[in-house]
């Protein structure tokens, strides 16, 4: 049973935005690998306290200089959490410019991962450092994932009517 539905443009490349948000978890992952960097906040507002100055008091290169055995065990973790998250970025990079592209429903339904997954972590970034362009940037990202999801979704969910027999 073929479908006889025409794409509109908008359905044909929301797949697009969800590669892009894929792609950018990518990059803030990988940063998990370089502990260093976790001094440098995307989020929080100049003079800003990044989520380890406020869990310890203390910048990454503090607490390095002041408890390095602990900073190791934090590092691993923090290369943990890289690891894991590249690999789901990647998984998300796969799906979306393969089968969510294709219109296979069972991506429509993991692709949900990706606006949880934002709102779920970023709350979590929000309660440690209290920054409220943290809860802006969250907004933002869900917004753009959920229209990825719904634009295309006569693609995924058809009007039973519109199949050919």
């Amino acid at each position: 049973m073929a479908n006889t539905r025409t794409s509109k443009t908008y359905e044909k490349y929301a797949w697009i935005l969800l590669f892009v948000f894929w792609v950018l978890h990518l990059v803030l992952s990988a940063r998990d690998f370089f502990p260093s960097l976790q001094d440098f906040c995307l989020a929080c507002v100049p003079g800003g306290q990044t989520a380890i100055q406020s869990s310890t008091g203390m910048t990454w290169s503090q607490l390095a200089s002041t408890n390095p055995r602990f900073a190791n065990f934090f590092a691993s973790t923090l290369v943990d959490d890289g690891i894991s998250g590249v690999g789901l970025a990647i998984f998300g990079m796969v799906v979306s410019l393969t089968s969510f592209r294709r219109g296979e429903k069972w991506a429509w339904y993991v692709s949900w991962s990706m606006p949880i997954g934002i709102l779920a972590a970023q709350l979590n970034v929000y309660f440690l450092t209290g920054s409220i362009m943290v809860i802006l940037l969250t907004v933002v990202f869900v917004i753009v994932s959920l229209f990825a999801l719904f634009l295309p979704y006569r693609q995924f969910f058809p009007k039973k009517g519109s199949h050919g027999s």
